[in-house]
């Protein structure tokens, strides 16, 4: 019994440090799995019109089918931004309307996502500015206190504030803005999408013809 505990601990400690070392060459996985001749092609296969569009959505207004942008957003997440993306709807035979409906669903509800994302940016810079008015006003008001009231509790209370807004505005412009702006070049990606339609998928690459097709729809 003793023996079979101890084998089995020396198992599990192993397999721990088997795992610890694990390592992936995760350039060639995303290259393999997405890029082909600089596009990255995300292929889908779908049932029908509303495996796209939402179903509460009324003709005018259409939204798109909240599974159908998750799995579109969680394949674009492994994607670098310098790629294009070519998403292929495959599965289904959609008539010329449903294809432009689609295709002009997907670029504005990305497009309203893009703005939404530049309305923050532009809160974050109204929040920079602020805050960069406010450690100035901090800062006069600690250099003009200081020089008659060194070790007061007045010039602590202002040194304390100054720091408070010196870090909030280091953490707004290299942490807040700096991810915003991921955000914003990944939105800005999606809502470039090239849409293709296929009755059944196909691995065969672009040719020459396609591929600059497809770069002309994304100037």
């Amino acid at each position: 019994m003793l023996t079979s505990r101890i084998s089995r601990r020396s198992r599990l400690e192993k397999n721990k440090r088997r795992i610890r070392r694990m390592k992936v060459d995760y350039n060639k996985y995303v290259k393999d799995f997405y890029l082909e001749d600089g596009l990255a092609i995300i292929s889908c296969n779908v049932n029908g019109y509303n495996d796209i569009i939402d179903r509460y959505s009324v003709e005018g207004y259409e939204w798109l089918n909240d599974s159908f942008a998750r799995f579109l957003e969680s394949n674009a997440f492994y994607i670098p931004v310098e790629y294009p993306i070519v998403l292929e709807i495959c599965g289904t035979k959609f008539n010329r309307k449903q294809r432009e409906v689609i295709t002009e669903t997907i670029h504005d509800y990305y497009e309203l996502k893009l703005g939404d994302k530049q309305m923050e940016l532009n809160d974050n810079t109204r929040r920079i500015i602020t805050f960069m008015v406010i450690a100035g006003l901090f800062t006069l008001l600690f250099t003009f206190v200081q020089g008659w009231q060194q070790d007061s509790f007045v010039v602590q209370f202002i040194l304390i504030m100054l720091w408070f807004f010196i870090w909030g505005l280091s953490d707004m412009v290299v942490t807040d803005r700096s991810e915003l702006k991921e955000d914003k070049m990944a939105i800005a990606q999606l809502a470039s999408t090239v849409v293709r339609f296929r009755e059944e998928f196909s691995d065969e690459p672009y040719d020459e013809f396609e591929q600059e097709k497809i770069y002309q729809e994304l100037k």
